[in-house]
């Protein structure tokens, strides 16, 4: 489900699975309105997703949370504009201590959360008529707290009434892995869950949740660390789990200014988001991986991992839904 409507997954075609546009970190207590000038953010960003589209790319899932800058109508200007397929998100973060929670997640029971994301997959986002296509879950580092588990059971309730895949967002794999565990009591598959960040995981760490059944979208992909990846995506492909991977920035590109005077600032240098497409799939060429290997990754990982269907542990087919 993108945010322009139903999209058959056979047409995602190239897919960066984890993309933040513009992130506003001013936390879930700050005023409610969009705190930049919409008209001057398009004209920044439109440009570069113009970009990606001419290098190759078809599909971008976009993991801004609510209560940290999600802005789905602003997403749906720029698809059409673009061309791009955009995926958003329903879910909450939990980073950050909770910063970017409601207060009211602090009293709600899990089928409470779990209603109004399912009401945003069914019904769309506030007024907007746009669905998510992805259930988004960020956490710290350390393991679940009790409000994670709160969140994370909720995403597996939604899961299991919509279909949408789950994104869990942490840097370390301590976390994802009791999520997992969690995911497992609620009734719910491994392949349900997809682990994008890691920046601060090894390979080792990686591997074992792969040969767990995670899908892990290998984020901050930079000139400092492609090697690593690279070499991750080569122990994957020897032991047959390449299934498991998708790629994708895992990184906010824009963020809003703390100055309140409504102007984005740019995360890093200009062209960013065309590193992967254009510099990491060469490194993976050139390392060996066949053409077919590399389509695996960027493709059909991707259709797979984001295809709507719910996915229980105790069947292997999956119940999908018209929701594409």
């Amino acid at each position: 489900m993108s945010v322009c409507g139903p999209v058959n997954p056979s047409r995602l075609g190239v897919t960066l699975a984890d993309e933040f546009l513009v992130c506003d970190f001013s936390g879930a207590d700050a005023p409610g309105a969009i705190r930049y000038d919409m008209e001057k953010a398009f004209e920044q960003i439109l440009p570069e997703l113009v970009s990606l589209k001419t290098a190759g790319c078809e599909t971008l899932v976009e993991s801004t949370p609510a209560y940290m800058g999600r802005n789905v109508k602003f997403l749906q200007r720029l698809s059409k504009a673009s061309g791009l397929n955009i995926l958003t998100n329903t879910g909450y973060s939990a980073q950050e201590n909770g910063r970017y929670l409601p207060a009211s997640v602090e009293t709600e029971q899990a089928e409470d959360i779990a209603f109004g994301w399912i009401r945003e997959a069914w019904y769309g986002i506030g007024e907007s008529g746009i669905r998510p296509g992805v259930i988004r879950i960020g956490i710290d580092n350390g393991g679940l707290t009790a409000t994670a588990g709160k969140l994370f059971q909720a995403a597996c309730r939604a899961h299991l009434e919509t279909g949408l895949p789950i994104l869990v967002q942490s840097a370390d794999g301590l976390g994802v892995a009791e999520a997992l565990s969690l995911m497992r009591k609620e009734g719910l598959e491994a392949a349900a869950l997809i682990w994008a960040g890691g920046s601060e995981a090894d390979n080792r760490e990686r591997l074992e949740l792969a040969r767990m059944g995670i899908r892990l979208s290998l984020g901050a992909i930079t000139r400092e660390c492609s090697k690593e990846y690279a070499q991750f995506l080569e122990q994957l492909k020897n032991e047959d789990l390449l299934d498991r991977a998708l790629l994708g920035h895992g990184m906010s590109h824009y963020r809003v200014a703390e100055s309140g005077a409504g102007e984005l600032r740019r995360v890093g240098a200009k062209g960013e988001y065309l590193w992967i497409l254009k510099e990491f799939l060469s490194q993976l060429s050139e390392a060996g991986f066949s053409r077919s290997e590399v389509s695996r990754i960027t493709e059909k990982n991707p259709r797979e991992a984001f295809e709507i269907g719910v996915r229980k542990a105790e069947s292997r087919s999956r119940k999908k839904y018209l929701l594409f």
